[in-house]
């Protein structure tokens, strides 16, 4: 995607600091939501949500940008029933409509221009059934302190840290990702651009979408205060000549 800077070099650990299934909270939410229908992944990475969606019986495309992240995915029990591509954001190149097109995890700020984030949400919108949703994850806040170590990730196979410095008027983040494993460090630099959650939502209304929801959490929490993450989910809107 436009995330050349994330992917390959991030794919042998992705599962080691992530996990490789996301939770059960997170795809039941995702399942309701996709209410049976196509569901489309944006940067599917090794397949921890799409793989346990599939399993669900839902029929699932992916693309990514990453050759690695596709092949850690394939390899996965159930990997072969995600139909993958390689792609980069934010052309959107796959065929047919999709009730749920899911853009998880921050892939959206690893798009590095505002022109290309607005473009991205344009050919999502073009890509949903009637009723269909656009599910985004970003963070709360444009843009972190100019810059500063935070802790990311600890879990029982690996501590995460982000070392970062934030430009506050393009909103374009540089950071390192410094990766404790066992007995080995890993360091991995990527850029993106952060977005205000008023600047996504006016991103939304230009490519025809409208708010639908806004969550802190996947049980559906409106709790948004104090929030890292936020998650938004977005419908296309009805021409007013057509509404009933």
């Amino acid at each position: 995607m436009e995330q050349q800077n994330y992917g390959d070099s991030h794919a042998e650990l992705y599962d080691v600091i992530y996990g490789s299934e996301a939770s059960s909270t997170e795809i039941d939410a995702l399942e309701k939501l996709a209410e049976g229908g196509r569901v489309l992944e944006l940067g599917v990475g090794t397949g921890r949500i799409a793989i346990p969606l599939s399993n669900r019986g839902l029929s699932v495309v992916g693309i990514d940008n990453s050759v690695e992240m596709l092949s850690k995915l394939s390899s996965k029990p159930g990997g072969d029933k995600v139909d993958v591509s390689i792609g980069t954001l934010p052309a959107i190149d796959v065929e047919g409509e999709f009730q749920l097109i899911l853009c998880l995890d921050q892939t959206f700020l690893l798009i590095t221009n505002q022109d290309s984030q607005i473009e991205c949400l344009a050919n999502a919108a073009a890509k949903l059934a009637p009723g269909g949703k656009l599910v985004l994850e970003i963070f709360a806040a444009a843009t972190p302190p100019e810059s500063g170590v935070l802790l990311a990730q600890a879990n029982d196979q690996a501590t995460v840290l982000w070392a970062f410095t934030s430009d506050p008027l393009s909103q374009l983040f540089h950071n390192r990702e410094i990766v404790f494993y066992g007995d080995r460090t890993k360091v991995m630099p990527f850029d993106g651009r952060g977005v205000s959650v008023a600047e996504l939502d006016l991103m939304a209304r230009l490519a025809g979408l409208t708010l639908s929801e806004r969550w802190s959490d996947w049980t559906g929490s409106c709790a948004l205060d104090g929030a890292m993450s936020l998650i938004s989910i977005y419908e296309a809107t009805v021409p007013a000549n057509t509404a009933k």
